[in-house]
């Protein structure tokens, strides 16, 4: 199993309009993309880390914290709208050009920092002893509990039948729910070739706790992640 050779592609890029600059921003003392790079290459397939950037600065702090910087990303994949599919074929592609050979790709986003490298571990092995599995991503249990949702509307119509429903029977009960929660992304290398997508009725789902589970996307999540950072130490 040890042998799996793995590609991390961190990606990274510098733009960012909810908290700027949130890639690198310091968490804890460590700029927000140390936290993936680090426990990609603590995991027992650091074979390459690499990071996808558009920023020359994000690139150094990338170095600086072990990662390999082979590239700088095109403009056109560094865009608010750009497709994080294109970000990893554009890597695979650079690999495939430079005779890098590759079981695994692994895309790991700098936003979801508490994810460990124990969790890599379990989910590359979980993978590869899948016969037909094409991928597997990190999922959080959902909470809310889709009972609880309805569209927007004046009035709490749906809301009101799901509750009326489901009066009788405490939350225990309930329909466990999940939800991709951002911590990770991993594809056997062949068939992301083919498949395009992290995501088919071939991907496993690997659930993480709810720290590990913690996503980055507004200012609130990082004074969240932050105060979970100080407040204990963070084994890679």
């Amino acid at each position: 199993m040890k042998n799996i050779k793995v590609l991390w592609l961190v990606a990274a890029r510098s733009g960012s309009k909810s908290v700027p600059h949130k890639n690198i921003r310091l968490l804890n003392g460590l700029p927000l993309l140390a936290y993936r790079i680090k426990s990609a290459l603590k995991s027992d397939y650091p074979q390459e880390v690499w990071i996808s950037t558009d920023s020359e600065e994000y690139a150094q702090l990338a170095k600086s914290n072990g990662a390999e910087v082979p590239f700088l990303r095109p403009v056109e994949l560094a865009q608010d709208h750009s497709n994080s599919v294109d970000v990893v074929l554009h890597a695979m592609n650079y690999a495939k050009e430079h005779n890098f050979e590759f079981d695994f790709i692994g895309l790991l986003e700098p936003t979801s920092p508490f994810i460990s490298a124990k969790q890599l571990n379990e989910a590359i092995i979980q993978l590869a002893n899948t016969v037909g599995a094409h991928s597997i991503v990190a999922v959080k249990e959902s909470r809310p509990n889709t009972i609880f949702i309805q569209d927007d509307a004046p009035y709490l119509d749906v809301l009101a039948e799901n509750l009326a429903e489901f009066s009788k029977i405490g939350r225990q009960e309930f329909k466990k729910q999940i939800t991709p929660s951002g911590g990770f992304y991993i594809a056997k290398w062949d068939a992301f070739l083919i498949d395009k997508s992290f995501y088919t009725k071939k991907t496993l789902a690997f659930l993480v706790n709810e720290i590990a589970a913690l996503e980055i996307d507004e200012p609130i999540d990082f004074l969240f992640a932050d105060f979970i950072a100080c407040k204990e130490e963070f084994n890679f």
